[in-house]
């Protein structure tokens, strides 16, 4: 069981049919790691290892094959890089601070920079035009209005539809001090200045 918190609290144990359930730090569910305290940090930490390692990967196998065309390297990163450090972004790009999503594009960079053969402190914009490419982070919202459009256009007899419907609850009663999931997509959406022009068939951000 994790328990999920600000710090680490004396939390009455759990019990299950007289038995105890073991309260855990951390817990790894469909493939992300949620954390108890550090909240979604942990799983961004692993998704960017992964998606180095998955760099260097596809590095060693274009040199393998003597692949150089930076066309078809960005669209191999786009099919074997970019997945992996997107791994559940509609769950975690609404609720992760910029700083730490910039961890993750600085993988993009890596490889966006390591094509051109530039200073790792070349200008990311002007690397960026020079490719026609977006910040990784345009994709990870994108993908997140789409789950939340999928969310909103759910029926009644799909689970995701009471997931909305629970989430819609939790708004209503949520103080200053307390977010969750639809709190956050719905404040950057606010911050853009869309907010209340937002409908399922705007697209407000640009594809990757």
């Amino acid at each position: 069981m994790v328990v999920f918190e600000k710090c680490h609290s004396a939390t009455p144990e759990f019990t299950y049919r007289r038995t105890t359930i073991e309260r855990v730090q951390s817990f790894r569910y469909l493939g992300l790691e949620l954390h108890s305290t550090r909240g979604m940090v942990v799983a961004i930490d692993k998704l960017t290892a992964a998606g180095k390692k998955a760099l260097f990967a596809l590095r060693r196998r274009c040199n393998d094959l003597s692949i150089t065309d930076p066309e078809v390297m960005c669209q191999l990163f786009d099919s074997l890089v970019r997945p992996v450090l997107s791994y559940a972004c509609e769950v975690w790009t609404c609720c992760t601070r910029a700083k730490r999503l910039q961890q993750a594009e600085q993988v993009h960079r890596m490889f966006l920079k390591g094509i051109l053969g530039v200073n790792k402190t070349t200008n990311t914009f002007a690397v960026l035009g020079e490719f026609g490419r977006y910040p990784l982070e345009y994709f990870w919202w994108q993908q997140t209005l789409k789950y939340y459009d999928r969310l909103r256009e759910s029926t009644p007899n799909r689970l995701l539809y009471y997931a909305y419907q629970t989430q819609l609850q939790m708004l209503s009663v949520l103080n200053d001090n307390q977010q969750c999931w639809l709190w956050n997509v719905q404040l950057w959406l606010d911050n853009q200045g869309v907010g209340v022009l937002y409908t399922n068939v705007i697209c407000v951000i640009a594809s990757a």
